[in-house]
């Protein structure tokens, strides 16, 4: 679905505008098929609020936390997705939601094609060691919780 919009424009508003427009442009369009497809808007229209709710803020936990095999402590695959990067971070916290460690694993254009190559899979190597594997499993980050506590 297309939706005119000066392109020229986007570019000089702040950071929040932008947000703020993108999202209106794409509800504009949803409007536009949901209609077509005589649709229940209520979902889109859930999502949108939901949006605003959130303060455009695109910020998540990849799939589960993991425990460690001692059930320790729990690590997590944050990302946060903005309009120009996406951060991904491997973050490890204690029994009571704590963090110990937040490793970047890497910065990368917000194209899920792009950044989806770090997000293998999550695992303990140790009690004290937990690795991201990326996609095709050839690489990883890894947090030695030993090297944090006592560096």
């Amino acid at each position: 679905m297309e939706i005119g919009y000066d392109v020229s424009e986007f570019f000089k508003l702040e950071e929040q505008e932008k947000k703020e427009v993108v999202l209106d442009i794409l509800k504009q369009g949803i409007d536009k098929v949901v209609k077509l497809n005589n649709w229940e808007s209520r979902p889109f229209d859930d999502a949108y609020n939901c949006v605003k709710e959130a303060s455009y803020k695109n910020e998540y936990v990849w799939k589960k936390p993991k425990s460690s095999p001692n059930r320790t402590y729990k690590a997590e695959v944050f990302i946060n997705h903005g309009l120009y990067l996406c951060e991904i971070y491997l973050i490890v916290r204690d029994k009571n939601g704590q963090e110990i460690v937040k490793e970047l694993v890497s910065s990368t254009k917000p194209d899920e094609r792009i950044f989806s190559y770090y997000l293998g899979e999550l695992n303990w190597l140790s009690n004290y060691e937990v690795a991201l594997f990326n996609r095709p499993k050839s690489k990883y980050v890894s947090v030695h919780l030993k090297e944090v506590f006592f560096n």
